[in-house]
């Protein structure tokens, strides 16, 4: 039985891998685009692999490398990660260079942690299940951890912590007959403390986050703009960007008539979502200065009817809130789901922006605007969405990969089925040529009305355009000829254009009409491009396709180079063929479970509304489930078989169940949404967790060094099929990639029985270690 300073040592350096790939993820969506965060999930896999080959070719010498120092050189690794990553300038590397560099950066911790774990189940084996329980917690904790801390230390600090993390391992790793192991565990808790201390004050001095190409905060500081502040949060990184003293009107002019004088508009900062959307922040010295926003394109649907209770979908920076009272709104309700948004917001900016958050009108509520609507009673004369999720670079195809459930059929029929008789749904997005946003966005609200059973869908929507920025109407009824008139009068008085006329439908909006739109099951409201066009060479490959097959090209490159060649002779030798027994079978689990994963946290995302929630949430309690079936997967007779068919056959279930479940619990407090996701993953993960362990237990007690090679061809498969599973949920969507996950649990069951042609030695079983499925 390891000592519980060892069995600490794995439980720390579990939650360093974990809590890395956290701040990993936050700081590529911030810099590079959160379509690329799924490089560092793939990179993580891809050390787990390696990790495990490296302890089976070089853990055989005597002289092998100390425990002590794998977990600080992990600590160290973990530090040069973010100092490469905050070094490399992506304006000047280039994306391909720069998000390879990510990748390959993100390998080395958890290769070592990995290492470390897996050395620590081969040195014990009989205490497989309990180090494999510590191992488990540990990532869930770290998980948790990051999405809990982020917000007050900051990503740069959350690097420090986990570097600080495998620091302390490295002690409890050392051995008690060694001198001064006290010293040492005091020196390393004072080094840790004082190293996430220094990335938590001067984290931004140190280690800067460069904006890719993709992001408008880079071209912001080029053009002489300054950052007034930034603040972290699991959502989204916050910047405050301003020109001069005071700000600059510019950050709002696309909504402004071009005519109203430059010197009587407010100044305004610009406040960044990830580098990248922007809401402005408008500087209110007096209630006069309202009057700029008498001529704004958002006034438009105010001229339809009165408008006394709105709803604003993620208002930022508050010139939604500020239009609406401008325009007589007695009661205005603001969803916003980012927390360092509202903190800035009620904090250092409110007496710039004119105390609107604290306006007794207004009521401010922390939330994600679908789970909010989808629980909320209330009817609203307005339902108000500007350019939430801005990206710029739409047309390159760049976010492809992200997906969005503010814009899909379902969202948009929630949003209209709770506006109050003669309502309206007030939808801004960008306007360029050609115009693939404004065209989509037409699509999903057309989708939307008939899903509600209007007839003639068309007729319910105006659009008004001025220069790059559209606005959508979309009205409870059918917009009449006075409604119309009132439209084109508001449009020709400030200088807009009434781009889609419901009386007279035309190009470019009525050929997508039959176009099949985002869904909550495809929310890829992005993905401009349809797959079929590109391989029928109608369209080039977008930029994030592109991005998805090189990661591919490299992920195979490095699984089979470095985790896979290195140890198939042996492999093959002990199997006694080209292909060694549960070569298949690894194969299939490795991608299911990760297929798995990823539509759990789909499903998840929609149901708690905060997409860094369900990641933590989701990923701890799958964990949790599946220690807990590793753990009982020794009991199980008849190897892996019958946990492969349970975990098909619970897949099944899931996919059948959880929508039910969740749309049944939607309305309930998110403590109870939480408990029930915890729930749910947890039961997820039971059988998914014993399927692995037993395909280890076969083929090592035929020979030990198989389970190696069982180990680097299931991370491989991992690797890859996080890739894999990104392109098939763009494809077919998440239940299809749902299906594809029951399938290769299904050819695991089919494929187990070619492990029963191998003897088993028991003599072997005592050095099989209990693995991650």
């Amino acid at each position: 039985m390891p000592r519980r300073a060892q069995l600490g040592g794995v439980f720390l350096v579990s939650a360093a891998g974990l809590l890395f790939q956290f701040a990993q993820t936050r700081l590529f969506s911030a810099t590079l685009g959160y379509h690329l965060t799924f490089l560092v999930v793939s990179g993580a896999l891809m050390g787990v692999a390696i990790g495990a080959t490296a302890a089976a070719t070089l853990d055989r010498d005597r002289q092998r490398i100390g425990t002590s120092r794998l977990a600080i050189a992990a600590a160290l690794a973990v530090l040069a990660a973010l100092v490469v990553e905050t070094q490399i300038d992506p304006l000047v590397v280039g994306m391909f260079p720069t998000s390879a560099a990510a990748y390959v950066l993100g390998v080395p911790p958890v290769l070592l942690a990995s290492w470390i774990i897996v050395r620590s189940l081969r040195d014990a084996p009989a205490a497989s299940g309990t180090i494999y329980a510590f191992d488990l917690a540990g990532a869930a904790t770290g998980g948790l951890l990051g999405y809990l801390a982020i917000g007050t230390l900051g990503d740069q600090a959350l690097y420090g912590l986990a570097s600080a993390l495998c620091l302390v391992a490295a002690t409890l790793f050392i051995r008690p007959s060694a001198s001064r192991i006290g010293l040492r565990r005091v020196t390393a808790i004072v080094a840790a403390v004082g190293l996430v201390a220094m990335l938590g004050v001067w984290g931004e001095l140190l280690a800067p986050p460069r904006p890719g190409p993709l992001k408008s905060t880079g071209a912001d500081l080029a053009e002489g703009m300054t950052r007034d502040i930034a603040r972290w949060d699991p959502l989204a990184r916050v910047d405050v960007m301003r020109f001069g003293s005071r700000g600059d009107s510019i950050h709002y002019a696309f909504l402004i008539d071009p005519s109203y004088p430059t010197e009587s508009r407010p100044p305004a900062l610009a406040m960044e979502l990830d580098m990248g959307a922007l809401t402005p922040i408008i500087g209110m010295s007096s209630p006069s200065d309202l009057a700029v926003l008498d001529a704004s394109v958002l006034g438009a649907p105010y001229e339809l009817a009165a408008r006394s209770n709105v709803l604003v979908i993620g208002p930022g920076g508050g010139i939604d809130v500020m239009t609406a009272l401008r325009h007589g709104a007695r009661s205005v309700t603001a969803v916003e789901v980012n927390r360092a948004v509202v903190a800035l917001m009620r904090g250092r900016y409110a007496e710039y922006s004119g105390e609107v958050y604290a306006d007794t009108r207004v009521h401010l509520i922390e939330d994600e605007a679908r789970s909010f609507v989808r629980r909320s009673a209330d009817r609203y004369d307005l339902v108000v969405m500007t350019v939430v999720d801005s990206f710029a670079a739409l047309s390159s195809g760049a976010y492809a990969l992200t997906e969005s459930y503010l814009y899909t059929q379902e969202a948009m029929a929630d949003y209209l089925a709770h506006l109050a008789p003669g309502g309206s749904l007030s939808v801004g997005r960008w306007y360029r040529d050609p115009p693939v946003e404004i065209v989509r966005t037409f699509k999903i609200a057309v989708a939307g009305l008939t899903a509600l059973g209007k007839s003639n869908p068309e007729t319910h929507i105006a659009v008004l355009r001025y220069g790059n920025f559209g606005l959508l109407l979309i009205g409870d009824r059918a917009f009449g000829a006075a409604d119309v008139e009132r439209l084109r009068g508001f449009a020709s008085r400030h200088g807009f254009e009434l781009a889609y006329d419901p009386l007279h439908p035309g190009e470019p909006f009525m050929s997508s009409v039959e176009e099949t739109p985002a869904t909550d099951d495809r929310p890829f409201f992005f993905d401009t491009v349809p797959l079929s066009a590109v391989l029928s060479g109608r369209a080039d490959l977008p930029y994030g396709y592109g991005i998805l097959f090189s990661a591919l090209v490299l992920a195979l490159a490095l699984g089979i180079g470095l985790a896979v060649l290195p140890i198939y002779a042996q492999a093959r030798r002990a199997g006694g063929r080209a292909v060694p027994p549960g070569t298949l079978t690894s194969i299939a689990i490795g991608l299911g479970f990760i297929a798995t994963e990823l539509v759990l946290l789909q499903r998840l995302t929609l149901y708690l509304g905060q997409p860094s929630l369900a990641l933590a949430v989701g990923i701890a309690a799958l964990l949790g489930g599946a220690a807990c079936g590793s753990a009982v997967s020794s009991r199980i007779r008849g190897g892996p078989r019958l946990p492969a068919l349970l975990s098909a056959v619970g897949l099944l279930l899931t996919l059948a169940l959880l929508p039910m479940a969740t749309d049944a619990t939607l309305a309930g407090p998110l403590l109870v949404r939480v408990g029930i996701a915890l729930v749910a993953a947890t039961l997820v993960g039971l059988p998914l967790g014993s399927v692995f362990p037993n395909v280890v237990s076969q083929v090592g007690a035929t020979d030990p060094s198989l389970v190696t090679w069982v180990w680097a061809v299931n991370g491989t498969a991992s690797v890859v099929g996080a890739i894999l599973a990104t392109g098939l949920a763009l494809a077919v969507g998440f239940t299809g990639l749902g299906m594809a996950a029951v399938i290769c649990y299904g050819l695991a069951a089919l494929s187990t029985a070619d492990l029963k042609r191998f003897r088993l030695r028991g003599d072997a079983i005592a050095e099989l270690p209990t693995l991650a499925p």
